[in-house]
Formats: structure tokens, sequence, C-alpha cells
């Protein structure tokens, strides 16, 4: 197999343009499957049908004027209010103006990379009790890879964020919320639609239930930092010590909450998927494993992986870039138009609903030269440099940008290379992922890879 070989596109992308109700019905169901063809060749895609604005924009300049340039025209309530909202209350993801920018400037120093380093050893640990289990199955045998993900990267969570261990069933309790709030879009079609919050929806009452449960989970954890267990190295406690620069405020402990919410939600399901597709990646074309595989073990050597040696490994992270091109944990961003605004010289009412299909920027025909085609030359520095900011956005881009940005890279960087070091994995006979939009990216049926522990 080429080094350079192409994906499988699945689903297809629709022919012509869908009609709006089918169009609506595809987005529940599965959005990658409703952006038609034309999502992939134009800047702007509109629809304007039964008194609603909605508008598909996937052009690096428009997609700037909505993030940075005119972001105060823009906002993301009610859509992740309506999504997130009774578990994540008004924390970073959710918040807006300045209760926003006091929390941003509070957190923010907890989250840059130089920072977070240290925990390099602790992201590589994360993968052992998942390494364990792979050494006591047969050589080559079927793994579920996205719960193999799940359980390293709430490990992960654990050590570096929480600096606490979960039971198992608050570990299940933190997976099934997860899972039910990041799963359904019923509440963006919903909020699309401008649909009253309180709608019935099917998922509706778990996901009341899963609030409930992650907040407690998080409160729990919250109660025993205030009891001063742990080191005091983790995330919540250095959230928890913080105080804003100006001010010397700190969050409430409401608001912590909110936060630790987040982290538990989108933190873990972010990185599981992120990983599960570099992994079905790698395994789909072996001769980007080997590479990888070799330069990880060049620069680790005998020893554990140390945040020295992870700034070393320059071909796997392109090669997770890559990855996270064609399937990029976030598949899209929403915002709500605050105010009539011109985009692209499309005039657009206050109301609108604007959605940046990340997932159709990442392969968009303009943007990319054979966009389905695997090159992680795409990702070398004198590319990077050159390419529009706005063209390649797996964490967002601009100040609502993902402040676990830096963190999740470093992340899943530090475990992918620690798998690969200990492990092949190698694809089944007739394997083919069919990507599922939800909040994150996920395989529709899971992903399942035979998985050979190396010596």
């Amino acid at each position: 197999m080429a080094l350079d070989a192409s994906i499988v596109e699945v689903p297809k992308p629709p022919a012509g343009r869908l009609p709006f109700l089918r169009l609506l019905a595809r987005l529940v169901s599965n959005p990658v499957a409703s952006w038609g063809e034309d999502f992939y060749d134009e800047p702007i895609v509109v629809y304007r049908d039964f008194g609603l604005e909605t508008v598909f924009v996937t052009d690096p300049e428009l997609t700037q004027q909505i993030l940075l340039g005119d972001s105060d025209a823009f906002t993301k309530s009610p859509l992740y209010d309506n999504v997130l909202g009774r578990a994540g209350g008004k924390g970073l993801l959710i918040a807006e103006g300045e209760d926003w920018r006091w929390q941003r400037r509070i957190a923010a120093p907890l989250f840059r990379a130089e920072a977070i380093l240290s925990y390099a050893p602790a992201f590589a640990a994360s993968c052992e009790p998942v390494l364990a289990s792979w050494r006591k199955a047969q050589p080559g045998s079927l793994q579920i890879i996205g719960k193999d993900m799940t359980n390293a990267a709430m490990q992960a969570l654990q050590d570096t964020i929480l600096g606490a261990d979960l039971g198992e069933q608050e570990r299940k309790m933190v997976s099934e919320a997860g899972t039910a709030f990041l799963s359904s879009t019923w509440k963006i079609a919903y909020a699309s639609l401008k649909l009253p919050s309180w709608t019935p929806h099917p998922g509706s009452n778990t996901m009341r239930r899963a609030g409930d449960n992650l907040r407690e989970v998080a409160g729990r954890v919250l109660a025993n930092r205030r009891q001063g267990r742990g080191d005091g190295a983790d995330l919540l406690a250095r959230l928890v010590a913080a105080r804003d620069q100006g001010s010397g405020a700190k969050m409430s402990d409401s608001l912590i909450i909110d936060n630790v919410v987040t982290f538990l939600m989108v933190g873990q399901e972010t990185t599981a998927q992120a990983l599960t597709w570099a992994l079905y990646v790698l395994a789909l074309f072996p001769e980007w494993q080997d590479k990888v595989r070799d330069e990880v073990r060049r620069v680790m050597g005998a020893g554990p992986l140390g945040a020295s040696q992870l700034e070393q490994l320059g071909l796997l992270e392109a090669v997770f870039m890559e990855a996270m091109r064609l399937y990029p944990p976030a598949p899209s961003l929403m915002r709500i138009t605050r105010r009539p605004i011109k985009l692209g010289g499309v005039e657009l009412a206050s109301g609108a609903t604007v959605v940046i299909p990340i997932y159709v920027v990442h392969r968009h025909r303009l943007l990319w030269s054979d966009p389905l085609r695997f090159d992680s030359s795409r990702f070398a520095p004198e590319a990077r440099v050159s390419r529009h900011r706005c063209a390649y956005m797996p964490f967002s881009t601009g100040p609502r940008s993902c402040i676990g940005g830096a963190f999740s890279m470093l992340e899943t960087k530090a475990m992918l290379a620690t798998f690969l070091a200990k492990a092949r994995f190698e694809l089944p006979e007739g394997e083919v992922p069919v990507p599922l939009a939800r909040i994150t990216l996920r395989p529709k049926q899971g992903l399942k890879l035979k998985v050979t522990m190396l010596h």
C-alpha cells in the first residue's frame, strides 16, 4: 500500500442540494450524511425555509470573520445552553461576555503548554491498564478500540485533571453521561428550529439524569479536594487555588463544578475519539504506522516517555494532525447571529443559525489538494505557516478556541506514542468505520482492530 494512499469516503455526500426538511432529518441522524457535494465546493451554502435562515460556512476568511473579526455579532446561546446547560451550568464552554472573559483569565495560565509538559509521564502511564488487558489476549485478537481509548482517556483525566481515583460506579456515570450529552443532536436541531429548550425529545430524560449524575460526581471530587486530599499537582487543585490577577477573586465552588463537568464530558470524549481515529488511520496505512513507530522507539529508547522526548516526535505530530484533518474530534461549530450582518455578500438577519462544518472544511476541495489522500507533509512546518488559520481547526480558533487544545495535543501525542511503542494495530477484513457526527465524531458502529503486543 502506497504511503499516499487515500481513505474511502463514507458516507458519500448527497449529489444534489437536499431540501431543508430532508437536510434537517439527516442532521439529526448523521450530519456527515447531510453535507452535500456543493458543501465541499462552495464557500457558503444558504438555506432560507419556513422563516428560518441556516448558513453553512466553509470559507476560511468568512470563518475568521465569525470567530475573530465580528465575533461580538455571534453567540453560542441558546445552542450550547440547550445541549450542555443543565450539566455545564455557566462554565467556560457556555459562558458569554464578561463572565466568560473573567473565567478565561483565571484558567488560561493553567493550560499553557509549558505548564502541562510535566504531565507527559502521567499521560503515558494512563495507557498501562489498557496495555495490560491487551497483553492477556491472544496476539492479533480483536479489540474494541473506542472502549479501550475511553478507558485510557478516563485514566488520564483522573490522574492529571482530577487528581482523584473515581470508583467503578462513578466512572460508569461519567461515561454514560458523556454518551447521553455528546451523542444527541436533538437539542441542536430544536434550537435551530427555535423550539423552546423544554421541548421533549428522544433521550431527554436520560440527559436530565446524566446531568445530575455528572454534577454529583464533580461535587464529590471537589469536596475531597477541599479536604486536602491529593498532591495538589492536578489541574483541579490549581484551579481551586487560581486567582484573577486583577481583582484577586477566585471561582466559586459552583463555577468550579461547572468547569469540572465540562472537563469530564468533553475532555475525555474528544481525547478518546481522536485516538480511536488515529489508530484506525495507522492500521489502514501500515507503512505510516511503521514509520511513526520507528521514530517513537528511536526517541524514547528504553526509558519511559518524558516531556523532552515528546517534543522530538515531529513525524508522529504531523501524522496525528493529518488524522485529525480527516476525522476532526469536534466535527462542527455553531453560532446564532446577535444582529443583522453581511457574511460573504449574504445578508443575515438577527437569529440566523450559522454552522461551520469543520469536517467539510478539512476536506474542502478549494482548500486541500486531493483532500482524501492521507499525507503528513501537509503539516510540515513550512506548510503549516502558509495555511490560513481557519482552514484547519481541530480545536477551533480565535478567542473562543478550546482552552484545553494544547493540553489535548500533548495528551494524545503521549498516549499515541505509548500505544505505538508497545503494540501493532491491523485492520480486520471489511472494517470500514462510518463517521458519525455528534458533538464529537465517532465511528458509527465502533471500531475493532487486531492488536498484537510487541517485545
